[in-house]
């Protein structure tokens, strides 16, 4: 009885067979994964995925990826911290006056250290969020087929494709120095 449940379980977490349908080519050398690329995009595939244990310009740049918004979602929660932790020092020195000596309400070197650690916080979070929001993560679906190769020292190509297209993708990538290559169809 326990060890049926436990099975049943298994099967909930587990969950249904995913069904790829594609080409999955391992590589070695960048040098031959960016001339697969380009060959690749030459062919008029697009939505190509690359599993690296380690970023490569050559790779970004062969799959024309330009560089992340992430930084300019920092800059926006930066500046918005420092204008919020500002603001909210001077509204509330005006809600509750307190003058001491004839000093001016607003003076701003107290306020700046408000200013700055607010500018931090927002800064930090939005930099959180911006990562996972333009990473897609968390991944619920993985849209190709993963080999742990990837995370030591193997670079993977996949090409969503079927049928001749599927055949076409395969021959492509053993002509330009593919290790393996799978076919999911």
């Amino acid at each position: 009885m326990i060890r049926a449940l436990g099975n049943w379980i298994d099967k909930l977490l587990k969950g249904p067979p995913v069904r790829y349908r594609g080409v999955m080519g391992v590589f070695y050398y960048v040098d031959e994964v960016t001339a697969a690329l380009d060959a690749l995009k030459q062919g008029g595939h697009r939505d190509l995925s690359v599993f690296s244990p380690v970023p490569h310009h050559q790779i970004e740049k062969a799959l024309e990826q330009g560089p992340s918004l992430v930084r300019w979602v920092t800059f926006t929660g930066g500046v918005l911290g420092l204008t919020g932790g500002l603001s909210l020092c001077i509204y509330s020195v005006y809600s509750w006056p307190l003058v001491v000596a004839g000093k001016e309400l607003v003076s701003l070197p107290p306020f700046i250290v408000i200013g700055y650690e607010s500018m931090i916080l927002l800064a930090a979070l939005s930099n959180l969020i911006g990562m996972l929001a333009l990473g897609r993560l968390p991944r619920v679906k993985s849209k190709a087929p993963y080999d742990p190769r990837f995370t030591e020292d193997r670079i993977g190509v996949w090409v969503p494709c079927d049928g001749e297209a599927a055949i076409r993708v395969r021959e492509m990538m053993r002509g330009h120095g593919a290790e393996e290559v799978h076919l999911h169809a």
